[in-house]
């Protein structure tokens, strides 16, 4: 089975057209699609010459939004969460910023991610501009700030202990993850005042 991969996006500056174009863009996805709301359907317009069946190709996608699949889970007016496969939808994500900002050019966006396992995670914010800063970590890096956070892992033998092992990794590894998460969007931020 693929990673599935959680991306939220949040518009942590938006003004009233930055709003009403997102929500034109929502306007073109379809709801009867089998219960899948899907992420490339904000493509589907004269204006970008995409159709709905050429939007659900797998080589548009990999091409237009990154993944060979992406889903909206929810969304409103200045958030959504997606799910993916393999990778959040860096592609896709980045056409909808220009987007955006062609109607707020002012627009300040967050986006956290995690895979399920997780086997990587990061944030980033964007603007106008693109990427203004973040990070993320893979597997090495994951386990470094798990025995750093969390001290009594470096006590536990992996290999004679497994269970315990890791039955303290996943009661930690969330917490851990949204804090670092946090921690790094909180310093982007800070470096935009």
């Amino acid at each position: 089975m693929a990673n599935h991969v959680r991306t939220t996006v949040r518009f942590e500056k938006l003004n009233d057209a930055g709003k009403a174009k997102l929500q034109e863009l929502y306007s073109r996805i379809r709801t009867e699609d089998k219960g899948y709301e899907w992420f490339s359907d904000m493509w589907v317009s004269a204006t970008c010459g995409v159709d709905y069946e050429t939007s659900s190709t797998y080589d548009w996608m990999i091409e237009n939004v990154g993944p060979k699949w992406c889903y909206f889970e929810d969304r409103d007016e200045d958030q959504f969460t997606t799910t993916s496969a393999w990778s959040p939808p860096e592609t896709g994500l980045l056409w909808l910023f220009e987007q955006i900002a062609s109607a707020d050019p002012d627009f300040i966006a967050s986006v956290f991610y995690e895979d399920e396992m997780p086997n990587f995670f990061g944030v980033y914010v964007y603007n106008k501009d693109g990427m203004v800063d973040g990070s993320e970590w893979e597997s090495e890096e994951i386990e470094e700030l798990m025995k750093e956070a969390v001290p009594e892992l470096n006590e536990i033998n992996e290999e004679t202990d497994s269970e315990k092992y890791w039955e303290i990794w996943t009661d930690n590894i969330w917490d851990v993850v949204s804090e670092k998460q946090y921690e790094i969007f909180k310093d982007v931020m800070e470096s935009l005042k």
